[in-house]
This record gives structure tokens, sequence and C-alpha cells, in this order.
């Protein structure tokens, strides 16, 4: 059993890595995997706040088939101690969303039900709802990080509750950042004939590509605990840094940081997960229980069910900032690729059309006429166009166009 355990266990951490984008250096580990069996994954964490909330449930599978897969067809509720009850349906593979949007109601506890389409129940424990603690404080300041030639932007938090309950805290976040193409024409090059007698020409744009938006969610776990701290006061601490030579910076970054207040079987689950995830020795300390969850099988009480549900409270804040308000006249980190400008000839000596593959394949955009007398890049060969690769020119490459609608400038 231990064997088989430690194996399941190894799965789901090797998926939850995969699903956090965990860097970390893993030694390779071979195993059989005849003597594997497959475990139920569950993850999800309901709040304070009124909305639909979210289940994941899947089920882990030997490497040499599939990491992980969604387990459809179950029936997915959240009961309270109340007697209420709130019905999940499954709005894509293994995720189930609430019917209806329900907030939790401190006092009470919860209980997650999940029952299979093979008749097998799960149950969590009951999970009550912690002290709601708000964040006082979000913002950015310019500093070094621990080495000292790496300079960048902190986003600090600080968080107090007099009360001194919390004490348990994890932090998500989503920073969105504004893209300008550095290269955008209001014309874009279209083919008018192909070969063998190409012809090109310029028309105005159909869509925005100047300026875009980007909104990329946090993908690591981030806590925090004040237990041995002297009061429950969360104090400068750091939610994410940035080094200035990332492009996200360049124009107008913000960013969106949620504070869940949590138990501390959670932040104890959570944290072990972390540090399994990234240890050196990470096969080495695979052991039975080693990481234990909340949620059981109701049919087979020896089945291995992994993952934890978990209430939380939460508290969110938003800041923005320029680039110029933290580094004033200095340079713009370099955008994500070079930006070379080329001239590809419409037609060559043996009869092949570079801009035409260029046009059509979307890998150059325009910028404007090229004339090789006036233009002091003198190209050995040339067209009429001078271009740039399609992201210089076209934001989409990298985000999108519509406008947040939370964004303020």
């Amino acid at each position: 059993m231990r064997k088989r355990h430690s194996k399941v266990v190894l799965i789901f951490l090797l998926n939850m890595a995969i699903m956090l984008t965990f860097q970390s250096c893993i030694d390779a580990f071979d195993f059989e995997s005849t003597e594997f069996k497959s475990a139920l994954v569950v993850e999800g964490t309901i709040t304070d706040q009124e909305e639909v909330q979210k289940i994941r449930v899947s089920r882990t599978f030997p490497l040499d088939t599939v990491l992980m897969s969604g387990v459809s067809g179950a029936n997915v509720s959240v009961l309270d101690s109340d007697g209420s009850v709130y019905s999940f349906s499954e709005a894509s593979d293994g995720e189930y969303r609430s019917n209806e949007a329900f907030s939790v109601v401190p006092g009470r506890t919860y209980t997650l039900s999940i029952l299979t389409q093979d008749g097998k129940e799960y149950r969590s424990d009951e999970t009550n709802v912690p002290t709601q603690t708000t964040i006082d404080n979000l913002y950015a300041e310019r500093d070094f990080n621990d080495v000292a030639e790496n300079e960048g932007m902190f986003i600090y938090v600080d968080s107090y509750d007099p009360t001194g309950q919390s004490n348990y805290y994890r932090y998500e976040y989503e920073e969105t950042y504004k893209i300008i193409a550095p290269f955008w024409s209001g014309l874009d090059a279209y083919i008018v004939s192909p070969l063998p007698e190409p012809e090109v020409g310029t028309r105005p744009k159909e869509q925005e590509e100047q300026i875009c938006y980007q909104t990329v969610p946090s993908n690591t776990i981030i806590q925090q605990s004040t237990t041995e701290f002297g009061e429950d006061r969360i104090s400068k601490f750091p939610v994410r840094f940035i080094n200035r030579d990332n492009y996200i910076l360049s124009h107008r970054y913000s960013i969106l940081v949620r504070q869940y207040v949590q138990s501390r079987a959670a932040f104890t689950y959570y944290e072990t997960l972390e540090s399994m995830a990234g240890s050196e020795n990470f096969f080495s300390q695979l052991q039975t229980g080693f990481l234990e969850g909340n949620i059981r099988s109701l049919s087979e009480p020896n089945e291995d069910v992994i993952g934890f549900f978990q209430v939380s409270t939460v508290s969110e804040k938003r800041i923005f900032f320029d680039y110029n308000d933290f580094f004033p006249n200095e340079n713009l980190p370099d955008y994500p690729i070079s930006c070379d400008l080329v001239s590809p000839p419409i037609i060559t000596e043996t009869g092949a059309s570079p801009l035409l593959i260029a046009i059509e394949l979307e890998l150059l955009k325009y910028v404007e006429d090229y004339d090789q007398e006036t233009n002091p890049l003198n190209f050995s060969e040339y067209g009429p166009f001078l271009m740039v690769p399609t992201p210089c020119g076209d934001c989409t490459v990298y985000g999108s166009n519509v406008v947040p609608e939370f964004w303020i400038e």
C-alpha cells in the first residue's frame, strides 16, 4: 500500500507542477506503470465573494498514457451547516461551476460532495469560514532583489487583523500590461496578383494593431503566516518582483492582488505541495501520507484521494503605474524580439517572390514605402516596401486589442 500511495502522490505532484509551471530540477525516476493505480484529484476554493464558484475534479493516470484527465458526468455539490445545497454543473472537462452565484457565510461550515458516474461517493471534511481581513495597502517600489545587480519593481502588500485570528494567508495576482507595437503602420501590404507576374499594394488595416493588452495570472504558490510574528500583521510582503528589463513594464502596468485568508490545514497542504514540487530530493521524500488532503472516499475508505477543498475569505486591490513613474528619462526595456527593418524583393532572378511569401504567411508587416535612393539602409536586394517582423507591427501577436473594462490611463 505504501508503494502504491507513493506513486499516486508522485503522479499528482507532477501534474500540479505542470499546472503551476514550477521550474524545478528533478532527476529522472523510473517505475513500472503496471503497478500504478489511478487516483481522484480534487481542487476547489469557495469564497465570501458573491460569484460563480468553481471545483475541479480530475483523475491521474500513468506517465506513459495521459498525466491527468478531467472527470466528467459527476454530481458535484457544496452543503452548508444550515442545510443549504449549492449544485454545480460541468462547464468543461472536469471543471464544475455553481449553478448560481453564492458566497460563504461566517459562522457556517461547508462540505464538498462528489458522486461520480461509476457510483463512487467522496466527501470533504467540514470546513469553517475564516476571519475576513482586508488588504490595507498595495504598492510598488523600485529596488534591488537578493542579487544586487538585479534591479526592478517589487509589488508589496500590507494587511492587519487586530483580532489575531487570520494568521494564514495565500496570494494570487493577475497582471495586465499595455503593449505598443514599435513599428505600427495604419496600412497593410496585400497581394494584388500572384506569380508569375506579382503585384502588391497597400490598404488600411482592418483592426487595431498598435495598442494591445495582455492579462496573465500568477502560477506559483505565494503564502505567508504570521504565527511567529508579534501580531497578525503582513508588512511589506513581496507578492511579485519584475526585473526592470522586462518589457511588460515598458508602458502602463496594472496588477490585481487577491489575499485569501485560509485555514492552517490549507496553508500546510499548499506549503507541503510547494516544497515537494521544488525539492531536488523530490522522489526520495515521497512517503505514505506525506501530502494529506481533506477529501475522503465514502465508498472505498482505502482509496487514494488527493487534493484539498477550502473555504476562504478574500480581499483584493489593484494598482497602476507607468515605467516613467519609477525610471524617468531612462530607456524603455527592449521589445520581446528584434525589430530589424527589411525590404524583401517582389521577385528574384530565380523567379521567386520573398515579398509575396512574407505577406501570405504573415511573417512581415508593412512600415512604409521603400526608396533605395533616399533610404540610408541601402539594401543589396530590395523591394517596394520597408517591413518588420509581424510582432513589431502587430501587437495582437502578444495581446488583445480590446481595452479591459477596468483599465485606467
